[in-house]
């Protein structure tokens, strides 16, 4: 009886550990990232008005987006080259994480927004 107490606690115990590996568990689903060609109208901005620009477009970012303003290409630029725009969107710890209070953003949209930051963040 106290043998098989053991077993069952030791089975107990190897079960219970394993390690979780995120990208095991949670697979992109859409393996199809096209980074070529990356330009602020065709592959930025559909992002930003999707995720960003509801709290910090021109008009809501004094109210909902603690004044930072990206619906202007000025003012988005100046938060692109600083590196906040890039420390807030991988949720960096020196950063207030974006988009608050949601998830992350997918892979894809972070390595776009990374690519057009290095090419210098232009307005094309």
């Amino acid at each position: 009886m106290k043998k098989l107490l053991v077993i069952l606690l030791f089975t107990g115990l190897i079960a219970g550990c394993y390690y979780d590996n995120e990208e095991a568990l949670y697979p992109v689903l859409d393996q199809a990232c096209d980074t070529t060609g990356v330009a602020f109208a065709k592959s930025i901005l559909p992002i930003l008005q999707t995720n960003c620009l509801g709290c910090h477009g021109t008009n809501q970012a004094a109210a909902s987006g603690s004044g930072i303003d990206l619906g202007t290409f000025s003012s988005l630029k100046q938060v692109a080259v600083s590196g906040r725009l890039f420390g807030a969107i991988v949720q960096d710890a020196n950063h207030f994480p974006m988009p608050r209070g949601g998830f992350k953003l997918d892979t894809c949209s972070i390595t776009k927004i990374k690519i057009w930051i290095d090419k210098g963040a232009l307005n094309n």
